[in-house]
């Protein structure tokens, strides 16, 4: 008895807990009071060494850094983690996520993102496919689980319980102790403080109730907020308050720690080989890799005319295009990739043409451009209804770049994309040799890989190059652009204005492409050939190129006339930009013509 004591006397505890063991059965392993001394002290050392609860208990390896960071996680109550790609970040929040169900009981851990199917993953993949599996300690702790797509959640024997939700307004009404919200980048910020935020609840247990405990500040815990994302773009984007909160709150310990990860910690690690980094960054853009995968906070030039935030917002576009390949064209097979036309809708091939075959530094881009009719129908209290024309909504759901220089063979190209898009128009630069593709596309081609000839088609807006064409009844579509530095300052000024309206569509990034749509796509998972698969994702990583091109052209306003001059950096180009905004100034042209507006242009009436 007197060792008894002496190993009582050796932990910090009071009188209750002293008394603990005479209320259990005198078979059960605590009605031994060094036991329950030693439960006690174990809980307590784990709660403050989360890391060591890992190792001794679950037996679980983990690197030295993500030991640091269920530490630091251990120890606050505000958590902010911002790591790039395959650092493992939902394997630490998974992990995070039952340590405190199972060390604090009760506990209602909620788990949100903008889609259900990112933060189910934490659940199925991560806690009971990869959690339970290398711990049989964990999988004890389990009391009942559920992954049906209504009813996501891992329920613990301690009453604990995480849950999955969607960050939307449906979310209402829920509660939680702890919260975590998965790329919380992607959630919106009318979200987050109406629905998240009013979850969090203190978890009150029944020794609360005990005024000896109820009335101590010490034993009060504050609910806890995680928020985890891959970085963005600073461009005042909610996450970056979050993230400054968190990093000034942990220079004040104040119970905050804020946590960034890199590409060096999957090297390190083997989460990822060089060889599989290099490839990765051969595919993605410059920007896409300083945010993805350097965990870089990347704010806009100030003399960018064109921001990243401008044009990564209007990434919004999933339904992409994929012209027909020759064997399913041989086979007469119908194009699965086609989209079909809605009512009114104007097609376009879009061209800025390079003549240099090879060249690295001289693409040749082809973009495929919808012009989707939009207005607004306002009806008065007699029932009548007035429509009113809003213009067009331009999506981009192919871009195509090469380095073929031939010109003819560069007119079939785009002959090609124009049946196969079903396109009505063809938009073409004629400075730099662009006129010569405009005389070869209202000539007879003839398409040696297709076997197929093209009949003759005719410049609509220039007299002088629709005279070259032989067939006075050939359809009247090819659209000549002559930019003189004026034009091109409107050209510029509507496509800015057009992307603040939010009147432009381009393809998801590449990122988002992978996990959304190729992965469900049976002809891309199906291809053993690397090459093959690179073309389905070739037009996402053409429109990431576009937008890096974009964002990264220099601007100066000319003091005397106030025009607009866009220029490139370096070894910087603007083809893919020239494209796809002469398109879009196409539209404009298009959108004077329907609304029967006024111009300083001279224009015709582009709609046969």
């Amino acid at each position: 008895m007197v060792m008894m004591m002496s190993n009582l006397n050796q932990y910090p505890v009071d009188k209750n807990q002293k008394e603990l063991y005479k209320k259990f059965p005198s078979t059960h392993y605590l009605s031994n009071p060094n036991n329950v001394i030693h439960m006690i002290a174990w809980c307590s050392f784990w709660r403050r060494n989360m890391h060591r609860f890992v190792r001794d208990y679950l037996k679980i390896s983990l690197y030295i850094y993500q030991e640091l960071a269920i530490y630091l996680m251990g120890v606050s109550n505000f958590i902010c983690i911002v790591a790039s790609r395959n650092d493992a970040k939902s394997f630490i929040i998974a992990l995070y996520a039952c340590c405190r169900c199972i060390l604090y009981p009760g506990t209602k851990f909620r788990i949100g993102s903008s889609t259900k199917k990112q933060a189910k993953l934490i659940v199925s993949d991560k806690i009971l496919d990869e959690l339970c599996e290398w711990s049989k300690p964990l999988k004890a702790e389990i009391a009942d689980w559920s992954t049906s797509e209504n009813n996501i959640f891992v329920k613990f024997k301690n009453g604990s319980k995480i849950t999955v939700f969607v960050a939307n307004d449906n979310a209402r009404g829920l509660r939680s102790n702890a919260i975590c919200r998965e790329e919380f980048r992607q959630i919106d910020k009318k979200i987050e403080d109406s629905v998240i935020s009013p979850f969090q609840t203190i978890r009150n247990q029944p020794y609360m109730l005990n005024s000896y405990y109820g009335e101590n500040p010490v034993l009060q815990e504050d609910p806890i907020d995680v928020y985890i994302s891959s970085s963005w773009i600073d461009d005042g984007h909610w996450m970056w308050d979050i993230v400054d909160q968190a990093y000034e709150g942990m220079q004040k310990h104040d119970g905050s720690v804020f946590l960034t990860f890199d590409e060096s910690i999957t090297l390190k690690h083997h989460l990822k080989t060089l060889k599989q980094l290099i490839n990765e960054k051969k595919k993605q853009d410059p920007i896409t890799w300083k945010i993805e995968f350097l965990n870089l906070r990347v704010k806009d030039s100030l003399s960018s005319y064109f921001t990243y935030s401008m044009l990564i917002n209007r990434q919004i576009l999933k339904h992409v295009f994929y012209p027909r390949n020759i064997f399913d064209y041989k086979m007469n097979k119908k194009n699965k990739y086609a989209i079909p036309k809605i009512d009114n809708e104007i097609r376009l091939i879009s061209n800025d043409i390079a003549f240099v075959a090879g060249s690295q530094n001289d693409n040749s881009v082809y973009s495929c451009i919808r012009g989707i009719p939009e207005s607004i129908v306002y009806t008065s209290e007699n029932d009548s209804s007035v429509e009113v024309k809003q213009g067009y909504r331009r999506q981009v759901p192919y871009i195509e770049s090469n380095q073929i220089g031939d010109t003819t063979l560069q007119a079939i190209r785009i002959r090609q994309l124009y049946e196969d898009f079903d396109a009505d128009y063809i938009v073409i630069d004629a400075r730099n040799g662009g006129l010569q593709i405009i005389y070869a596309l209202q000539k007879v081609l003839y398409d040696e890989e297709r076997s197929v000839e093209y009949s003759p088609l005719r410049c609509m807006n220039v007299d002088e190059y629709a005279k070259v064409c032989p067939d006075p009844n050939a359809p009247a579509c090819i659209y000549a652009i002559n930019a003189t530095q004026t034009l091109n300052s409107e050209i510029a000024v509507s496509f800015r204005k057009n992307l603040i309206e939010n009147k432009i569509d381009f393809l998801v990034n590449y990122n988002t492409a992978k996990e959304d749509i190729l992965s469900n796509n049976k002809d891309y998972n199906s291809k053993i050939d690397v090459d093959t698969q690179i073309e389905y994702e070739r037009p996402f990583l053409e429109t990431q190129e576009m937008v890096s091109e974009c964002a990264e052209l220099q601007y100066e306003k000319m003091p005397q006339t106030g025009i607009i001059k866009i220029y490139e950096q370096g070894k910087n180009r603007k083809d893919r930009y020239t494209s796809v905004s002469y398109g879009s100034h196409f539209f404009d042209q298009l959108e004077l013509d329907m609304m029967g507006n006024s111009s300083d242009y001279e224009y015709c009436t582009l709609i046969n």
